[in-house]
């Protein structure tokens, strides 16, 4: 039996937001990450944010779903991956992930999720989303909560 080990120490990675964007109904706060600084290979995502929109529901806004996501394009080490979540029955969040290992994009497998990376930037969503969509639930203000963004705390780029 092999035993743990981290082979990678913790680094902060550069995180970009890169804007809301207003599709099918949908409104997708963006952003992406990157391990090393670089600047994001924009064309090499293309098929994985496609890949990935297209796990989202119809209609985008319903009853309990108010048509936000959030789109996180992650150029990584070995990986690139793109995560989709979405604000569902009032105060879920479903998450799906497609990952390209250089042979194309693909549904990510049962080993393969979001990261302490991406972490970060969900839990910001979520403060925000408590902060100005379940915390009144007589006035939720959708406009507050997509303006609100993740700004990193430790110098990277927001």
């Amino acid at each position: 039996m092999g035993q743990f080990r981290v082979h990678h120490r913790y680094a902060a990675r550069t995180v970009v937001y890169d804007g809301l964007e207003e599709t099918d109904g949908w409104q997708f706060k963006r952003y992406s990450l990157s391990w090393d600084g670089s600047a994001m290979d924009d064309p090499r995502f293309v098929e994985g944010e496609a890949m990935a929109r297209g796990l989202l529901p119809t209609p985008a806004i319903a009853d309990d779903r108010p048509g936000a996501a959030i789109v996180i394009r992650h150029q990584g080490r070995d990986q690139n991956h793109v995560v989709i979540a979405w604000w569902d029955r009032e105060n879920e969040l479903p998450i799906r992930v497609v990952v390209d290992e250089g042979q194309g994009w693909r549904p990510a497998n049962e080993h393969e999720s979001i990261c302490v990376w991406d972490l970060q930037i969900i839990a910001a969503e979520r403060d925000a989303y408590v902060r100005h969509i379940l915390a009144w639930p007589e006035k939720p203000d959708l406009r507050r909560y997509l303006a609100e963004i993740y700004a990193p705390s430790d110098g990277t780029v927001a």
